[in-house]
């Protein structure tokens, strides 16, 4: 029987060292990891590594999706200020009786008026004109309902809350609630109808504190879930008549037939 060469020996020597160090380092490691201060390690870990991945994910989306929309909307900010600047150079210099231009406080003072004034008026259109396909949609003209309680809301005296129904009796199905506020397509509307501003507390003064048959134009969703949570009442922005019932002689329990104008 041959022995083994002395470089054989040798070599299984470092291999049986080896694998005692490692079995060492995985017992250690194994013992760590089952510590306190080895799970607080890990879970700092796996926390580092979720928002870097979350960052990159969030940087991805606003360069994918957002930037491009910003880059626009800043480009076009920074054109109309430059517009605004060439016009204030335009507007705010006066020539002295030498033909030089000098700066004139009163010019640059009306000409920051004159920004608030369109600014103010530009605001006012683009509320108009966000409206409108609101009112177009779900405008009701010359409806006949049942109304009785108007009061101001939450004690504010620029928005009333007008409670009615559609039909008699009332129940709690065809029960309304519609809202008499200034706003400015409100006011835009009652200027080009009625030649005069919006005013709702005329609009809750014309429903009788009792039952009585009103006819409206109103517009807005009456959609139980949309009133209830969001508060999206329908605004009321004209009375046309109401009557009420005890002066018609009724005993509140003829219905008007209305069709169904829950949109």
């Amino acid at each position: 029987m041959s022995e083994k060469p002395p470089d054989s020996a040798f070599l299984d020597s470092i291999d049986r060292t080896l694998g005692a160090a490692r079995d060492k380092a995985y017992q250690a490691k194994k013992s760590y990891d089952q510590s306190d201060i080895g799970k607080a390690q890990r879970d700092l870990t796996a926390l580092g590594r979720f928002w870097h991945q979350f960052v990159r994910s969030v940087g991805w989306l606003y360069l994918t999706l957002i930037a491009p929309v910003t880059w626009r909307l800043y480009r076009g900010v920074l054109w109309l200020f430059r517009k605004y600047r060439d016009l204030w150079h335009h507007w705010v210099y006066a020539r002295d009786q030498y033909g030089d231009p000098q700066f004139s406080k009163k010019r640059g003072g009306l000409f920051i008026l004159t920004t608030i004034a369109v600014l103010y008026v530009c605001y006012g259109f683009a509320m108009v004109a966000s409206t409108y396909p609101w009112y177009a949609a779900t405008v009701l003209r010359d409806e006949e309902v049942y109304l009785s309680n108007s009061q101001p809301r939450h004690g504010n005296f620029d928005v009333y809350e007008i409670q009615g129904c559609e039909s008699m009796p009332c129940t709690d199905q065809n029960s309304l609630t519609f809202e008499a506020r200034v706003t400015w397509f409100n006011e835009f509307w009652s200027i080009f109808h009625n030649g005069s501003l919006f005013y709702p507390g005329y609009i809750a003064g014309a429903v009788p504190p009792v039952i009585s048959r009103c006819v409206i134009t109103s517009y807005g969703t009456r959609r139980r879930f949309l009133v209830t949570q969001l508060e999206l009442n329908a605004d009321i922005i004209q009375v046309k008549k109401c009557q009420p019932l005890e002066a018609e002689g009724e005993k509140g329990d003829k219905a008007i037939h209305n069709r169904d104008y829950r949109r």
